[in-house]
């Protein structure tokens, strides 16, 4: 699927969801924190994926999936695919 994967902080997640060059989100579980989510945005024309990470330290930030979908409903984004760990 994507080529090229990149963390980066919420500033630069939401430019790129604010550009519309997003073409799918992904809810992924935590393999560390079940029930916690990581936020994966999609561009498929670039071939490029973006998770979220923590502003401070370089680990991917970990959301309850009720505070990810407001936080993405707030930035326009209608809907998102929801990934469980097995």
């Amino acid at each position: 699927m994507a080529e090229a994967f990149y963390r980066v902080k919420e500033g630069e997640f939401v430019r790129h969801l604010e550009t519309k060059s997003i073409t799918k989100v992904i809810a992924q579980e935590s393999i560390e924190e079940p029930l916690k989510f990581v936020v994966v945005a999609i561009n498929a024309n670039t071939k490029m994926a973006y998770a979220m990470r923590h502003g401070r330290v370089d680990e991917l930030r970990t959301w309850r999936l009720d505070n990810l979908a407001k936080f993405l409903k707030k930035h326009n984004v209608a809907s998102f695919e929801t990934q469980y760990q097995r």
